[in-house]
């Protein structure tokens, strides 16, 4: 009773109880509790700012059509994916930028770029790309939103039109404050002469130097010691390159392709064989009819519209008609030649479009009763195409229309072309060609399923027998694999990039240090892989205990010390070159070395104090020794060289520009407007796996 007392004196401590015993049962009663707060609609935030999973989604579908109309096929999703993100987080930071800016676009500004007599090169460029993608141009796309009515459209077709006219808009406004922004940045960093002619006499001056060296690789690296004090200090230089943006993740992946086994071949070549065979007993293809192994491409065409390697072979098909032409890329190739005849190549036709309130055939009619075109009533015809010229053989649409026409007589098919005031006329045909007739069969040896499951069995076998992160790694060759290092993160979609493991990368961010996944595969199932969590960094930067840096600080750290024991050899060991040479055992050499190259001939790539160390060389002084990069090195000045050319403040300037000035600011403005950027990526959470 004493405790009943004391809670009815303390309402609050109820409500609390009642509370936590409501939240409780929320909690038990979904099966996702953790979706009760979250916002899912939200798939990332860039500094605060929201970007929708339906913008997500558009901007992918548009990388995707962007790349089919580009001719690439089964991209994968994850790549195109991983760019509309990056594209949208600029997109945000840009428009976030442009907003302190105070950089906007004005509707006068925005009808001018879209519909105005001189648009801009990118507009032009765009509109371009659209028609290319079989959409209509800006003009186009007006006239169709909002003149729905004089094309009869209905209104959703009309709607529809609007909303692409409107997202067509909102990429031309982008496309104008880009360019604003752009202009601001050029205008706000000019170069002056002095700048440009600093760096014309970097790359125009040179001077000639005689040197002698010794490479610091000369040492051995068994006279060298390093400590921890040594790495630890060497690293502390370095930090700036190990940053890390986000928590990121060491795995170790092992990818099995599925290949066709050696059954699967001879299987193969037994199908092929019996199907050579078969056709040569057997009219056409009938022998292969039923068999959808085998793929079969009819042609009936003149020479020079057939594939190459068929063409090549067009001789020896005269006497030998059925043949196995090619094997590559794991296709059989083979053809049946059935023989030739002779038909019409090139034509030259009449279209003519209609406007939609004309009777067709009466214009039709009219044509052919010998009313001449110029002579038809103003509006009666919409557009018109004449004396086109294409090939009938590579075109089936063309011969269905103009296969049987009669040349000079106006017809329309409205059941092909799907357009009943649609006119056309066959004007001329062009003579007779030689005509092939052949079938073009292939066969693509495929891994069978049983070599597919014994490439999933045997990975599943390693990763059971291999399960945790070092077995999986130090044991990997052994078993004819090959585990290859990698890191991801939270937003990455992918694994190094390979297609179809963002399911692995998914795994990574949620497992434990140590721990080896399943094995996964891709929806062809052409590959499976597997990896291992060697280490989470968190993020700030990789440590020192990271095999990869530990690795490159301890070579930083090796070289100079080697550079050390050098210096200390030879130092004061000479009053000239040629002592130098004799007390460092090593030969005199000249080069000539300019301040703003990356190479000098008889040295290392990128041994920056080395060019530095040369260019600046006096005539008859003595430099060293000194520790470049790579070597330690002895330098005398031979002869200053003047300019080849004068200095012209106009290219000079552009180039400064281009090289050190505003050009490089808007090429690397994409990192630097990221590299203080709060970037929420919640990417993966909305992909199952």
């Amino acid at each position: 009773m004493s405790a009943l007392e004391e809670i009815r004196k303390r309402p609050g401590l109820i409500i609390s109880i009642l509370g936590l015993a409501l939240v409780l049962f929320i909690f038990t009663a979904i099966s996702n509790p953790e979706k009760l707060f979250s916002d899912p609609t939200t798939i990332a935030k860039v500094n605060g700012k929201k970007i929708s999973h339906t913008d997500f989604q558009q901007r992918t579908e548009e990388l995707r059509r962007q790349y089919e109309s580009r001719g690439y096929k089964n991209v994968d999703n994850a790549m195109i994916q991983e760019q509309a993100m990056q594209s949208l987080v600029e997109e945000t930071l840009m428009n976030e930028e442009m907003d302190c800016l105070g950089i906007t676009v004005t509707g006068e500004e925005l009808g001018q770029a879209m519909l105005g007599e001189n648009l801009p090169m990118a507009v032009q460029q765009l509109y371009w790309q659209r028609q290319q993608q079989g959409m209509y141009s800006g003009r186009d796309l007006h006239e169709l939103a909002f003149n729905s009515q004089q094309y009869q459209l209905d209104a959703e077709t009309a709607a529809q039109f609007k909303a692409e006219w409107m997202d067509l808009e909102k990429q031309v406004a982008e496309i104008l404050k880009q360019q604003k922004f752009q202009t601001l940045v050029l205008g706000a960093l000019t170069v002056n002469d002095l700048d440009a002619k600093a760096q014309f006499e970097d790359n125009n001056n040179s001077t000639d130097v005689r040197y002698v060296k010794v490479d610091v690789s000369s040492v051995p690296d068994a006279d060298i010691e390093v400590s921890d004090a040594d790495l630890k200090a060497q690293y502390e230089k370095d930090k700036g390159l190990y940053r890390l943006k986000d928590d990121t993740y060491v795995i170790n992946y092992i990818v099995a392709e599925v290949t066709p086994s050696d059954q699967d071949r001879l299987e193969a070549t037994q199908a092929v064989e019996d199907a050579l065979m078969n056709l040569r007993t057997m009219p056409g293809t009938e022998a292969l009819v039923g068999n959808n192994k085998f793929v079969v491409n009819h042609y009936n065409t003149a020479a020079k519209y057939l594939p190459a390697n068929i063409s090549a072979k067009l001789e020896s098909l005269a006497t030998d008609s059925v043949q196995q032409i090619s094997f590559f890329d794991n296709k059989y190739t083979i053809v049946k030649f059935n023989g030739t005849g002779m038909a019409t190549d090139s034509i030259s036709f009449d279209m003519i479009a209609l406007a939609e309130t004309v009777d067709a055939d009466s214009i039709i009619n009219a044509l052919n009763n010998g009313t001449q075109l110029a002579d038809l009533a103003e509006g009666t015809v919409a557009q018109s195409q004449l004396a086109q010229r294409a090939s009938l053989l590579s075109n089936t649409q063309l011969q269905m229309l103009f296969g049987q026409a009669e040349e000079g007589v106006y017809f329309n098919a409205p059941d092909m072309t799907g357009q009943p005031n649609f006119i056309l006329r066959l004007a001329k045909k062009d003579p007779q060609v030689v005509s092939y007739d052949l079938a073009e069969i292939t066969y693509q040896l495929e891994p069978s399923t049983t070599t597919i499951n014994d490439t999933q069995s045997r990975l599943r076998a390693y990763v059971a027998n291999n399960n945790t992160a070092a077995a999986f790694k130090d044991n990997a060759t052994a078993s004819n694999y090959t585990s290859l290092p990698a890191t991801v993160t939270k937003n990455s979609l992918s694994v190094a990039g390979y297609p179809d493991t963002r399911v692995l990368a998914k795994w990574a961010v949620n497992a434990k240090k140590g721990q080896v996944s399943d094995v996964y595969s891709d929806d062809d199932k052409s590959i499976f892989f597997a990896g291992a969590l060697v280490n989470k960094y968190d993020k700030g930067y990789t440590p020192l205990s990271d095999p990869q840096v530990e690795a490159q600080t301890r070579t930083k750290v090796v070289r100079e010390k080697k550079a050390e024991k050098l210096l200390a050899d030879y130092q004061g060991k000479g009053n000239s070159i040629d002592s130098y040479a004799q007390a460092m055992n090593a030969k005199v050499d000249t080069t000539t070395v300019t301040f703003g190259q990356n190479y000098a001939r008889g040295f290392m790539p990128g041994d920056g104090k080395l060019i530095a160390l040369a260019s600046a060389a006096k005539v008859g002084q003595l430099e060293g020794p000194v520790a470049t990069d790579y070597s330690v090195v002895v330098i005398e000045g031979i002869n200053q060289n003047a300019p080849a050319r004068e200095f012209d403040s106009v290219n000079d300037a552009s180039y400064f520009q281009q090289t050190q000035g505003a050009q490089v600011l808007l090429r690397n403005w994409s990192e630097i407007i990221r590299s203080n950027a709060k970037v929420d990526n919640k990417v993966q959470k909305f992909f199952q796996d």
